[in-house]
């Protein structure tokens, strides 16, 4: 259920990629913990303080660390952050922070688009030639990213480079385990990308360990988020990597639930001490994006949002959370993911059960043994 390798697109007799998605709802997404990270670090490069304080807070298990930048160097020019949790530490370095602000808006969707593509290559074979993605710009337009080839070809270029300046150095534990990402030292993700004859190539760095770095586990997205604003898409992205980890809420309650502080926190949306108009600035974007990813859905997710109509905005961040109902394509999918975890779950318990029974079974064998050995020597000595 979570793999999916397959080989590079093919191709048309004009020489153009072949579309061959299917006609479902969604694709799958990369949900791994470094790539993760890197979505999350770039999607808050405007302001990665306000986001390490408020992940602290909304997160007890993951922490983000500031590292000094070198001498010489202002610090809204490069950044560097260390994000860890329970099993992974993965640094991320922005080199251009003003580069990655004033392209951040076409830059998270082309980086979404481009995780999307990376889902379905083979990275870890042929790595004596280029290794890269495929895939036509017209893609953009169809998907309701953009409305003219034009625009969408004006919003790579402007991608463009931030996107291969994105550099990546990372661990990830495997039970006792420990696997580096990056063969030496931190590294760019994209070497190098363009569009040629309609087609956008993106290439992708040797020395990273692509399976490691993304293709480890996979949730889904769907195709609506590339037509949504900014604020519903974010937040339509952020319900489905959330949704991967809320197996155990899905497949016995068919929801989980996000709270108004995480949606605040995802957002970048003022704290409410710092805005004199909380409802306009706060309450309004969090309401209305959910409103909105309801709405294009249309019944296969159903946001019900919980809060005291009455209440200020601390009872609203406080207390506030929106539920969280699948339906159709959607809730099958993480259904098959909850019952494929939970009998990992339970085959594992029965295991070590049977070794337990095992070591008891030896335990009771030798003792009896033992026992047999000293009545026989007791007879002897008689």
């Amino acid at each position: 259920m979570d793999e999916n390798k397959s080989n590079l697109p093919a191709t048309t007799r004009k020489g153009t990629l072949k579309n061959n998605e299917d006609n479902g709802k969604f694709f799958k997404f990369p949900n791994s913990p470094a790539s993760n990270t890197m979505i999350n670090v770039v999607s808050h490069v405007g302001n990665l303080e306000t986001f390490a304080n408020r992940l602290e807070q909304n997160s007890h298990s993951s922490q983000l660390e500031f590292f000094t930048p070198p001498e010489g160097t202002s610090k809204n020019l490069s950044e560097r952050v260390k994000y860890s949790t329970d099993n992974t530490e993965t640094t991320i370095h922005l080199d251009n922070i003003d580069l990655f602000t004033k392209a951040n808006k076409p830059l998270k969707k082309i980086l979404t688009y481009t995780l999307v593509k990376l889902s379905k290559e083979n990275v870890t074979e042929n790595l004596d030639r280029d290794i890269s993605i495929k895939f036509p710009l017209e893609d953009f337009v169809e998907l309701g990213c953009y409305k003219t080839l034009r625009t969408a070809r004006q919003a790579f270029n402007q991608a463009k480079n931030p996107l291969t300046s994105i550099k990546i150095e990372g661990v990830v534990r495997d039970k006792k385990d420990m696997r580096q990402i990056t063969e030496s030292g931190i590294e760019v993700l994209f070497t190098g990308a363009h569009i040629k004859n309609g087609i956008v190539e993106i290439f992708l760095n040797k020395r990273i360990n692509w399976d490691l770095f993304a293709l480890q586990y996979f949730s889904i997205l769907p195709k609506s988020y590339f037509s949504l604003s900014d604020n519903a898409a974010d937040t339509l992205l952020n319900i489905f990597m959330l949704a991967r980890k809320r197996l155990n809420d899905i497949g016995r309650n068919k929801f989980f639930t996000i709270s108004f502080r995480t949606l605040q926190q995802i957002l970048e949306l003022p704290d409410e001490s710092s805005t004199k108009n909380p409802g306009r600035d706060i309450k309004e974007p969090i309401l209305n994006a959910l409103n909105e990813v309801s709405k294009i859905e249309d019944g296969d997710i159903v946001i019900e949002p919980i809060f005291n109509t009455n209440g200020n905005i601390i009872e609203f961040l406080e207390q506030g959370y929106a539920k969280i109902h699948l339906h159709n394509e959607y809730l099958e999918y993480f259904d098959d993911l909850a019952k494929t975890k939970k009998n990992k779950i339970e085959n594992t318990m029965k295991k070590r059960e049977e070794i337990a029974d095992r070591a008891k079974v030896k335990d009771m064998t030798n003792k009896l043994e033992k026992q047999k050995k000293s009545k026989k020597t007791s007879s002897e000595e008689e």
